[in-house]
């Protein structure tokens, strides 16, 4: 088994990487000829958990790529968020040069992240990792969920809706998301001792997550003015947010009462590189 590449996107990487590890401490990393993907849930992958799914292309994020496997070149490897962020943190100038490569000491994996650089020592950091066979993996595949009711780009309101949902979080466990196809996003909390709101208008309307809704492609007769929700996890949906940091467009996906969607494009790539955050509807 071989894996080994120059890191060109240390920095995005290691934001993605970060905003993960606020939700969960281990990720399966898959590399493949073109795809680098990372993938975020609890063990149990019950409904109930959310799941993040990162995918990246090889070539956003590497050069000079060597892969090889028994399993048609692929590679699967368990590891540790936090130890690989705290890799990544020792690359602190562009003119830093990043190589991973998959090693083994003895008959333990690691994946070892060396950074070279003109202005200090070399540091190189050794992450333990469990590789993992292709055909074990076969019953985990992404979240099938109802097409989106509405979907909205939080565009600059994205922070701001951080700060809510931080706010919010010191008094609940859950809150409320709701918002219609006229471009309006309500999130609320109510319960015994406080029921408060925020709002935003004009939000851009977008097309199955990922355009611009077009008037003509609407064919369901639904009022632009309903409102379409879901109750979430308070602590989950601010710790997803914080992805916001290594974003550029985030669109908010709601299926009623179902799931919630978060579909982030990164800083620096191209909409083939993304985070999917799937955040499953809580009981109040």
């Amino acid at each position: 088994m071989r894996f080994i590449a120059n890191m060109q996107q240390p920095d995005t990487l290691r934001a993605v990487l970060h905003g993960m590890s606020f939700l969960r401490k281990h990720c399966l990393l898959r590399v493949t000829d073109g795809r680098f993907t990372l993938i975020s849930f609890k063990e149990s992958l019950g409904q109930s958990a959310t799941q993040i799914w990162a995918h990246l292309e090889l070539a956003d994020i590497f050069s000079e790529i060597q892969i090889g496997s028994l399993d048609n070149d692929h590679i699967n490897m368990e590891l540790n968020l936090d130890h690989f962020v705290r890799a990544l943190k020792s690359c602190s100038s562009s003119s830093d040069t990043v190589k991973v490569k998959l090693a083994k000491r003895g008959r333990i994996p690691y994946l070892v992240v060396a950074v070279d650089s003109p202005s200090y020592t070399s540091i190189k950091q050794e992450i333990p990792v469990k590789v993992i066979r292709e055909n074990v993996l076969e019953g985990i595949a992404e979240p099938t969920i109802p097409n989106p009711d509405v979907s909205l780009e939080l565009y600059r309101h994205v922070r701001s809706v951080l700060r809510i949902c931080e706010r919010y979080r010191n008094l609940t466990k859950h809150i409320t998301i709701a918002a219609n196809r006229a471009g309006n996003l309500r999130i609320s909390i109510q319960n015994d001792d406080v029921t408060v709101d925020a709002k935003w208008t004009n939000l851009t309307l977008m097309l199955n997550g990922d355009s611009p809704e077009d008037d003509d492609e609407l064919q369901e007769d639904v009022d632009d003015e309903k409102f379409f929700s879901i109750v979430v996890n308070a602590d989950e949906l601010f710790h997803t947010l914080r992805i916001c940091y290594a974003s550029r467009r985030i669109i908010f996906c709601i299926s009623d009462q179902y799931t919630l969607m978060l579909h982030v494009l990164l800083a620096g790539m191209d909409d083939h590189s993304y985070v999917s955050y799937y955040i499953p509807s809580s009981t109040l």
